[in-house]
């Protein structure tokens, strides 16, 4: 009979252990729970900006040569190659040089559209197919001033080209900042500056000094024209104006002591 009171003293022990290394344990993550936010206290979070004003070195322009007919590529092909002597003689006129000039290959072949028809007395979509030759050309200036000389010098080159089932699309000129990297270091940097400034002054007013960096955080870069407001959560590259403003954000946790 008292070999059970044995054994149910043992595993009152046992219980009782367990519960004790519990309590501890769940002690123990209290009081770190407790020292975290303590420490969390003694952190002040800002956020810093820097803007800078650019000016695009850079200025890209594309512009498509086209022919097209809808009986044979042969004769779509004939057109395109007798339109190119044109094109090529508008550039060497505008003083584009073979460097500053990119020509995307020939594409050539079918196309298929779609056409209202009256059939049996009835308006109905029918698909046709034409024979299409292309080419685009990328003209890329440093000079920007001599490349909007060209773009509005070529409206009344490429009218004069469009006969005959030939055309040209006119793309849109897009203006480059091409020391970008540059200027995204030194942004960071003042960016920092200005987060610690605002971190001392909120910490002054408390009474107290800013210490190390605990956490710092680079936001998006913004690209956008001069002056202009909106921005992009997932950040903004403006290829559209001349005159853009550069703006870098940083969020940082500084040590208060």
């Amino acid at each position: 009979m008292t070999a059970p009171r044995a054994s149910g003293t043992v595993g009152l022990i046992v219980a009782t252990a367990l519960a004790s290394a519990a309590f501890l344990a769940t002690g123990f993550v209290v009081v770190r729970g407790l020292a975290d936010v303590r420490n969390a206290s003694d952190v002040i979070n800002v956020t810093g900006s820097a803007k800078r004003n650019i000016t695009s070195d850079l200025a890209v322009w594309t512009f498509t040569l086209e022919s097209s007919d809808d009986t044979s590529l042969q004769t779509a092909y004939v057109a395109f190659r007798e339109a190119q002597p044109e094109i090529e003689a508008f550039l060497r006129e505008q003083g584009v040089t073979a460097e500053e000039v990119r020509r995307e290959p020939v594409n050539a072949g079918p196309q298929s559209y779609r056409v209202i028809e009256e059939v049996g007395g009835q308006n109905r979509e029918v698909q046709r197919i034409r024979y299409v030759v292309s080419q685009t050309y990328r003209l890329q200036l440093r000079d920007i001033a001599r490349l909007q000389r060209t773009v509005g010098a070529a409206t009344p080159a490429f009218v004069e080209v469009s006969v005959g089932g030939v055309s040209v699309a006119n793309g849109d000129v897009d203006y480059l900042y091409t020391r970008l990297a540059d200027v995204r270091v030194k942004l960071l940097e003042e960016a920092s500056q200005d987060a610690q400034r605002r971190a001392q002054a909120i910490a002054r007013s408390a009474g107290n000094t800013v210490g190390a960096v605990k956490n710092a955080r680079v936001g998006v870069f913004q690209i956008t024209p001069r002056f202009e407001t909106s921005v992009e959560d997932t950040g903004s590259y403006d290829t559209t104006s001349l005159e853009k403003d550069v703006t870098a954000v940083v969020e940082i946790d500084f040590v208060v002591r």
